[in-house]
């Protein structure tokens, strides 16, 4: 099984987090569609006939996009890369973009799964963030989501951001109390974003190490009080409803990513799309079939490297120690070899021994080691 990721590359205008690709002219949006598809059509040999069990439309803001292109995607996607008929098909969605009507017409689309970044029901919060829509929106898009038929559906929320307290994550959380899929990230400072810009200048100060503490443990105690999944470092679900396409990166299944900055993965190479929305239309216009693209593409419209025996490992302890189910030893063992299980043991050494969990078969970060899931993964690298 393998998964499929589309990049939608348009917003109305940048959070100040957020250092994912996206440009604000929305008139490219035809141009683009088109080119999308014929990368479809132009890489159709890239997952080898598997059978995919997800598509991701994220982004970006897809929702700006038109129902009828959405669908255009949908089935094109559907078509060129053996669909399952069972599978999750998501939508990153934002609540400004949701009405009641689209929203309705979505249900009919193919889309099966939403993902509504929310972040915080606080407009003071909202703003901090250079978010668009409002408190009153992000509540009424969940409602409107259970009214047309979603049952499927998935909030962001961020913690440890500037105006932030206890009492308001305890309130966020607390309104999603029942929510199928829950994905909780702590601030992110990312290389050019200007909200690492305003706390250098001091507009913002960000919370102390202590309370940004305080707000993870209550967000433990608090999934854990309401029957969520901890099922990776970021991810609570109800049973049943994990992501199965972020499951299929944690798991070191096979994905191929489509649209500017989209990466791609087939076990054994790693790929990325330029982040230019200009030369990738205007390069995929000028192409007319597969093997044109596979002579002319790389280094113009994607780079591409061959991932190492060192940098397979790296990989997989980096992706499956942010899962429920860990870092399987004997995956490691026969893909990889035992030199490799040797390292990883002789790594441990260097790693508290209250940050995981180590059996004959498995390696698992314990509830306080997955604060620092990064750092654990980074002390077992070569």
């Amino acid at each position: 099984m393998s998964g499929i990721y589309i990049h939608i590359p348009f917003c109305k205008r940048k959070c100040v987090y957020c250092n994912f690709y996206s440009v604000c002219d929305t008139t490219l949006i035809p141009a683009y569609v088109s080119a999308l598809k014929k990368e479809m059509a132009l890489r159709a040999a890239y997952l080898s006939g598997d059978i995919t069990q997800s598509l991701y439309i994220g982004g970006g803001t897809p929702s700006l996009l038109s129902i009828a292109e959405l669908q255009d995607i949908i089935q094109k996607a559907s078509f060129i890369f053996s669909l399952n008929s069972t599978a999750e098909i998501s939508l990153e969605a934002n609540p400004d973009s949701l009405s009641e009507d689209f929203i309705h017409k979505l249900k009919d689309s193919g889309i099966n799964r939403l993902s509504i970044g929310i972040q915080s029901f606080y407009d003071d919060d909202l703003q901090t963030l250079n978010r668009l829509h409002k408190a009153e929106q992000a509540e009424r898009c969940i409602d409107y989501a259970y009214k047309h038929g979603f049952t499927n559906i998935s909030v962001d929320l961020m913690y440890g951001f500037p105006s932030l307290t206890l009492q308001k994550w305890k309130q966020n959380l607390e309104k999603l109390k029942d929510i199928p899929h829950l994905s909780c990230y702590q601030l992110s400072l990312e290389k050019g974003t200007a909200m690492l810009e305003n706390i250098r200048k001091g507009k913002y100060i960000l919370p102390s190490e202590d309370e940004i503490m305080e707000q993870y443990a209550y967000l433990m105690s608090f999934t854990k009080s309401n029957q969520f999944i901890h099922y990776e470092t970021s991810n609570f679900c109800k049973p049943g409803y994990e992501s199965k396409h972020n499951c299929a990166y944690w798991e070191n299944k096979k994905y191929i990513g489509l649209g500017p900055g989209a990466h791609s993965y087939d076990l054994f190479h790693r790929q990325w799309n330029v982040t230019d929305l200009n030369t990738y239309i205007s390069f995929l216009n000028n192409i007319s079939d597969p093997e044109q693209y596979l002579a002319t593409a790389e280094n113009i419209l994607f780079e591409k490297e061959t991932l190492t025996p060192d940098m397979r490992y790296n990989e997989y302890v980096m992706t499956s120690l942010r899962t429920l189910k860990g870092c399987d030893i004997s995956y490691i063992q026969q893909h990889l070899g035992n030199d490799y299980v040797n390292y990883l043991y002789k790594q441990l050494k260097n790693v508290q021994t209250d940050y995981y969990m180590l059996t004959k078969k498995t390696l698992l970060l314990s509830e306080k080691g997955r604060l620092f899931a990064d750092f654990v993964a980074s002390s077992l690298f070569i």
